[in-house]
């Protein structure tokens, strides 16, 4: 009994500094005057090692006045950055884009950010957007490129459920947009959300 106790401990302490270690360097590739809101964890680029989505916020326990003398004059505080992270061969992360725009800000007491979904090679960005009696949600999916050896933007889309009255709810359809409309769009250029006129959606 002893001895497996002392087995357990044991295996519990290397469980624990590997995981120390793991906040350690995703620690050491957050911006200073930043901190981790979200992250997620995936096989961006398709080599079956896990890699990570983080997503940034400004630390504002900091006080803003010390945060604008530590970001870069002109920083947007109330921006998320997203950073996509590579899992190397030995193990470390390495960080290879980001994007401060690809997130709307808050507002007010309202946060669009729904959320990213995952899968091996894509990761999509999703926004809830509620106007009055409409709620949309607008999804932006990017997939992995080896040929570009980037992600690209393959699908801007729009979901919106709008309710009446007495009428409950109803489906305003689906609608998208690819390539072929807005061009070859690598996450790091991405800006949420496109410029797209409703009458641009189409049928």
């Amino acid at each position: 009994m002893k001895q497996l106790l002392l087995t357990s401990l044991f295996a519990f302490s290397i469980v624990s500094a590997i995981a120390q270690q793991a906040n350690d360097d995703l620690k050491a590739l957050t911006p200073k005057g930043y901190k981790i809101l979200f992250q997620y964890d995936s096989d961006l680029n398709l080599d079956s090692l896990k890699d990570k989505i983080l997503i940034l916020g400004t630390d504002r326990s900091m006080g803003d006045s010390l945060l604008r003398s530590i970001l870069p004059e002109g920083t947007n505080i109330l921006k998320r950055p997203v950073v996509l992270l590579l899992r190397q061969k030995d193990g470390s992360l390495k960080r290879v884009t980001r994007n401060d725009q690809a997130i709307a800000q808050t507002l007010a007491n309202i946060d669009p950010f729904s959320g990213i979904k995952c899968e091996p090679g894509v990761f999509t960005i999703e926004h809830i957007v509620n106007n009055g009696p409409t709620h949309c949600t607008i999804a932006s999916r990017f997939e992995w490129s080896p040929k570009q050896n980037d992600w690209l933007l393959k699908i801007y889309s729009h979901t919106c459920i709008f309710t009446t009255a007495g009428a409950g709810s109803n489906e305003d359809g689906y609608k998208e947009k690819t390539p072929k409309n807005f061009g070859k769009i690598p996450f790091g250029k991405y800006k949420y959300p496109m410029e797209i006129e409703i009458d641009e959606w189409g049928q």
